[in-house]
């Protein structure tokens, strides 16, 4: 049992990590939006150009999002699999 609180104490660090990077990420998206709308000196182009490549960022943000969360689904189902035996070795004894 100690094992398995452990193994639940380190998958909602991950998610508490995956919380705060995805905080992050929203903040450099507003930062994207902010700071193509304020600039009243650059053309249209260049802010099409620059709001292109805050998209560009985001996406891969988001990917490494996926990837995170992709990686605690695994933790979880390694965890589901690891009670269900030990509830199985425990009808068995």
């Amino acid at each position: 049992m100690e094992n398995l609180i452990k193994e639940l104490e380190a998958i909602m660090f991950d998610v508490k990590s995956v919380e705060a990077l995805t905080g992050g990420y929203k903040n450099d998206i507003d930062r994207g939006i902010n700071v193509n709308h304020t600039s009243e000196t650059v053309n249209k182009q260049d802010k099409i150009n620059s709001l292109f490549e805050y998209l560009i960022d985001a996406k891969d943000d988001m990917d490494r999002v996926q990837d995170s969360l992709k990686d605690i689904t695994n933790k979880l189902d390694t965890l589901l699999d690891m009670v269900e035996y030990e509830a199985i070795a425990k009808e068995i004894r």
